[in-house]
């Protein structure tokens, strides 16, 4: 879409113009604004512009929903103004909007984070959709073509994986005010190959995490620090970047004069990589090493099983979060190296499957508005195939929360069947495909009794335990006015999207329909036929219009 000076002009003068802007930029879709006089804003008549989608207000922050154009608009409207020669606001220059920043929830700050992320989340769970048969071929047949299709995949996967734990520092420093190139470089430097990722560890046996975990010798006899990568690690990745954005503040208030082009940058960076490469990164291992040897006992004993297991299994989802769900990739791989299987597969399993079950149910719920359907089902979809949960969790889960609970609690059921029967997970994907996991039974050393019936088939009832109680546990969830009350406020902020309004509407329409339909009833000549589809297609269409579709 093309837009004049006069549209710009227009919006100028509804925000209360040019010297009642503090701060304006913008997202995928909207534009920003941070003013020093809210009274000023018209939001009213902002709305009725034909290029304007909506408006919300937000933690302070004004934004007007233009579409995937917006960054048309800002120019021009930065260009017009002279806004592009204003120098950037510095968040602790202001103290009015320091403490609207510190008003912000965890939540919100997390959401704004991954927001430019989410198009990247979405990616991958397509993609693990379509590199999973390859994957699965590749494993079941001693193909050399299909091993090389699997490693080229596995390339541009492992690529993307990269890019979500970079683009995080990037965009924790943007949000916050820091300088975005800053971030980019502190997690490239953090996910360098020549770092070693948990899921790569290799495990022989008799070794422990900390042993098989490379070092530098730069201590002379003692080796430390450890070459670990933050690859997949995304909430410590941000905690790094909320660390280096604090950095740069302090260097600010330091005069360096004019060598700080030279001072700050190599200050910030170096030292955000030095203190998570000798704090951070060290205590993530340590932490792994025990809980390694805290599972394969809690995880066999005669009563601790029953209590430990299913809730780890529930506690997966969370972890991923935290990027500690990398801590358990080592114990599986020793696993399947030594047995050709897991126990902790099976939860991770049933987890990844419960998120996206519940994430489908929240899309459901909220299927009148056409964001929620788009982000909810697609997100889904490649949690339920792929085993891919980070888009469900990061787009879904952490917002609205209870989609989350909903998973956690279907999880819980699940793995408690799954532990209670005795049943066995052989080395298998990690969506629904992994029932085919079920197939083999427990190697006769771990000394595993599963229930009658045989491992199949009470790991496909924990299957089907798992998929009920997380759709049956969301849905009541939702009904809970606390969630239902935060849910319409975050829609309406996010989207401008009422859905009391819509449903009401959506409801009169089906009930038009049903009576226009009732005329047709008892009628069939070619006319009346011809009247019932058309009937029908302008009722579809009416609806998919009041649905944003």
């Amino acid at each position: 879409m093309k837009y004049g000076i006069e549209d710009v002009k227009k919006i100028t003068s509804l925000v209360g113009g040019v010297e009642n802007i503090e701060k304006v930029y913008h997202c995928m879709t909207r534009l920003r604004l941070i003013l020093r006089d809210k009274n000023l804003f018209k939001a009213d008549e902002i709305k009725k512009l034909d290029f304007v989608s909506g408006v919300i207000l937000s933690s302070g922050e004004y934004q007007i929903i233009i579409g995937p154009t917006v960054n048309k608009f800002y120019e021009l409207f930065c260009k017009e103004n002279g806004l592009n020669s204003l120098p950037k606001l510095d968040i602790n220059e202001d103290k009015e909007l320091n403490m609207k920043v510190q008003r912000k929830s965890f939540l919100t700050f997390i959401s704004q984070v991954f927001a430019p992320l989410l198009i990247i989340l979405i990616a991958i769970g397509l993609w693990e959709m379509i590199r999973m048969p390859i994957f699965l071929l590749s494993n079941s047949l001693d193909k050399e073509w299909l091993n090389e299709w699997n490693d080229l995949n596995q390339t541009i996967s492992r690529g993307m994986t990269y890019f979500v734990v970079i683009g995080v520092a990037w965009s924790t420093f943007k949000v916050m005010g820091g300088k975005e190139i800053y971030g980019l470089v502190i997690g490239v430097i953090l996910c360098n190959p020549l770092l070693t990722a948990l899921m790569d560890l290799e495990i022989k046996e008799g070794q422990t995490i900390l042993e098989a975990m490379p070092s530098w010798g730069i201590f002379g006899d003692l080796r430390y620090p450890w070459k670990i990568s933050f690859e997949g690690m995304v909430i410590p990745m941000v905690i790094v970047a909320v660390m280096g954005v604090h950095i740069q503040r302090l260097m600010q208030k330091v005069n360096l004069g004019s060598f700080r082009m030279l001072v700050e940058p190599v200050t910030v960076i170096l030292l955000t990589s030095l203190i998570s490469i000798l704090t951070i990164a060290p205590l993530g291992l340590l932490f792994t090493s025990y809980l390694s040897l805290a599972f394969n006992f809690l995880m066999t004993h005669n009563i601790t099983k029953y209590i430990f297991t299913p809730v780890i299994g529930a506690l997966y989802s969370p972890m991923v979060i935290f990027g500690l769900h990398r801590t358990i990739t080592p114990i599986i791989m020793q696993d399947i190296a030594q047995y050709q299987g897991s126990l902790i597969l099976g939860l991770l399993i049933f987890s990844n499957v419960s998120t996206a079950i519940a994430t489908f149910t929240f899309g459901f719920r909220y299927k009148n508005c056409k964001k929620i359907r788009q982000i909810a089902y697609s997100n889904a979809t490649s949690g339920l195939i792929a085993g891919v949960t980070e888009p469900c969790i990061y787009s879904v889960g952490i917002k609205y929360v209870y989609p989350m609970i909903g998973a956690i609690i279907g999880t819980y059921f699940g793995c408690l069947l799954y532990t209670a029967a005795g049943v066995w997970t052989s080395a298998a994907p990690f969506g629904i495909l992994g029932v085919i996991g079920f197939a083999i039974k427990a190697p006769e050393s771990l000394g595993i009794q599963t229930w009658i019936g045989g491992n199949m088939l009470w790991g496909l009832f924990s299957m089907i335990t798992t998929i009920s109680i997380s759709c049956i546990a969301t849905l009541l969830l939702s009904k809970i006015k606390f969630f239902e009350q935060r849910t319409l406020k975050l829609l309406k902020d996010e989207y401008d999207f009422d859905v009391n309004k819509i449903n009401e509407q959506v409801l009169l329409l089906k009930t038009k329909y049903k009576e226009d339909l009732n005329q047709f009833s008892n009628k069939k000549s070619k006319e009346d036929i011809y009247n019932k589809k058309i009937l029908k297609e302008e009722y579809k269409k009416n609806i998919k219009v009041l649905r944003g579709a």
